[in-house]
């Protein structure tokens, strides 16, 4: 997968497939959407995912903020708040 840094479209990559969503319509309403859905439920053996997507989606949040894409920093940075959540629900479970 490519870096931000090397693709602008880096944080719209879903596993199997890419985005062709234009940068121009903002940030998508869709992106990590199974994160935030109440059906999904993780446990511990998934901590290592969930700690590299939160630290991948932190570093997409500051970048966003670099660029001044303030809607994409919040949605990067909503994601992380409930990675947080997954992750401390899976860690005392």
């Amino acid at each position: 997968m490519p870096t931000v840094a090397e693709d602008d479209m880096a944080g719209l990559a879903p596993a199997g497939g890419c985005c062709l969503r234009a940068p121009a319509k903002g940030a998508c309403p869709y992106a990590n959407i199974c994160e935030h859905c109440p059906s999904f439920h993780t446990d511990a053996t998934h901590l290592a995912v969930l700690a590299a997507q939160r630290v991948d989606a932190h570093d997409l949040a500051e970048d966003a903020e670099r660029r001044g894409w303030i809607d994409e920093a919040e949605r990067h940075r909503t994601l992380v708040s409930r990675l947080d959540a997954l992750i401390a629900q899976a860690e005392t479970a």
